[in-house]
């Protein structure tokens, strides 16, 4: 049957009564092919212009995040040598990735970068299968110029991840019948889920699309999953304190800066997805962008956490935007206008454009250069952000990073402070130590300040130093 949207050969959908197309299953083909490599080429060049763009920026986690995996492909185990508050799955990825990014760490923004970009290839994909060839497109490409995947997709983190998977396993429902596509998705899930707990929100979409299949997907998902999290069984209930408890306990971000949070990331950032919704979608396409909402009840809100949804929403989108405008040609200098705007945005706008984490490389390179200067590589130092080890390849004492300052008391670091050369404290954001931990430095040792923080030489006395 021909598709009336797109012509697709071996392409087979039907109308319902509200008029939407609903997904069967189609042959991977030429054109299908064709379509997948157009958008996440176009989509991977959009993420080459904006992570130049920003490279200057960084959040604070990437660095948790890579320092974390150095450490476990030199022998550290997570959740027994170091606090990790997250499931495994990205610090198995990125040790993996360790001989590129030993190298250079934006090696990692890079494999994240081009990931991405594949996403947006099989957004298309699972477009043309519910709706048609044009709708993909246009999907694809609205995923591709969103704000939050242009962020998310070139920097190292689990969101831009999770939501590979999560649609990868959407890919196999909409394309392949049968029950090895089906326990494959379920297997897809349990991926995102070992890499963060959060991915389980597609769960209820995964039942809604697999329908009779829905039974095979969360045996997938089950069976997956405890294969996964099995070599850590050891280590399982420091594993669950540590990504379980700890996030119960986090402190409440103020309601005001929740609200404008969620407003922000879920229906302004996506505008195209509300005309969409007037379409009367499938109903896991609009229950996938609908979860949005969930995040407004956790104890906080950050951009990432959105990224997830953008798939639904970039569905929505496509079918809005081939249903007002009759070509999807205008998508392409949209896209490039909102990457280059955006990027001049996040990387002029300070700290903190827009709730967006912009921190500065510059800023911190004369405490990079002191470290550098006073220490030789492999040195342990003490500091309460990852960034300044995992940049100077010293060793971090004990692992220690500024979530941890919530679990701990100053005498735990105290005691860690002799095995340290050199203390940093941060200003700003995610940075400090526990109460009374500063006193004790400033009283027994010589500080350097910098514009970025504080340095502390330990095993210099105050007197010795003057």
């Amino acid at each position: 049957m021909r598709s009336e949207a797109g012509g697709n050969a071996g392409h087979s959908t039907h109308r319902t009564a509200a008029g939407t197309r609903t997904p069967l299953i189609f042959s991977v083909n030429r054109p299908l092919l064709t379509m997948f490599i157009g958008v996440a080429g176009s989509a991977l060049a959009l993420r080459i212009v904006f992570g130049i763009l920003i490279r200057q920026t960084y959040d604070f986690d990437e660095f948790v995040i890579l320092q974390l995996a150095r450490d476990y492909a030199h022998g550290a185990v997570p959740y027994r040598d170091f606090m990790f508050f997250h499931p495994p799955g990205v610090l198995v990825l990125f040790r993996l990735l360790s001989p590129l990014t030993d190298m250079s760490w934006v090696a990692g923004r890079w494999a994240m970068a081009t990931l991405d970009s594949a996403t947006a290839g099989l957004v298309a994909i699972v477009g043309w299968g519910a709706f048609g060839r044009r709708e993909g497109v246009a999907a694809g490409l609205v995923y591709a110029l969103s704000p939050l995947t242009l962020v998310a997709g070139v920097r190292v983190g689990q969101d831009s991840l999770i939501t590979f998977f999560g649609v990868l396993g959407l890919t196999l429902l909409v394309c392949f019948k049968g029950r090895a596509a089906a326990i494959a998705a379920g297997a897809c899930i349990a991926v995102a889920v070992w890499i963060k707990y959060p991915a389980a929100l597609y769960i209820p979409i995964y039942v809604l699309l697999a329908r009779r299949r829905s039974g095979w997907v969360l045996g997938g998902t089950v069976v997956a999953s405890a294969l996964l999290f099995l070599p850590f069984q050891p280590q399982w209930h420091s594993l669950y304190r540590d990504t379980v408890t700890f996030q119960s306990t986090r402190w409440l971000m103020k309601p005001q800066q929740r609200i404008e949070s969620v407003l922000l990331f879920w229906p302004v950032a996506n505008l195209f997805a509300l005309a969409g919704m007037l379409r009367r979608p499938p109903l896991w396409v609009a229950a996938g962008f609908l979860i949005g909402g969930v995040f407004a009840l956790s104890s906080q809100v950050y951009y990432h956490y959105f990224v997830p949804i953008v798939p639904f929403a970039a569905l929505l989108g496509g079918l809005a935007w081939t249903r007002y405008v009759p070509t999807i040609r205008p998508l392409l200098p949209i896209a490039v206008a909102v990457t280059v705007a955006w990027g001049i945005v996040l990387d002029t706008g300070g700290p903190s454009p827009l709730y967006v984490t912009a921190a500065s490389l510059p800023t911190i390179q004369p405490t990079l250069r002191a470290i550098e200067r006073m220490t030789r590589t492999g040195d342990p130092i003490l500091a309460d952000r990852m960034e300044y080890a995992y940049l100077t390849r010293r060793r971090e004492v004990a692992d220690y990073f500024w979530n941890i300052g919530t679990l701990v008391r100053a005498r735990y670091l105290k005691n860690l402070t002799p095995r340290a050369r050199l203390v940093i404290q941060s200003v700003g954001p995610s940075s400090g130590y526990p109460r009374g931990f500063d006193p004790y430095l400033n009283a027994d040792y010589p500080a350097i300040r910098l514009p970025a923080g504080t340095v502390w030489l330990v095993g210099r006395s105050r007197r010795s130093h003057s």
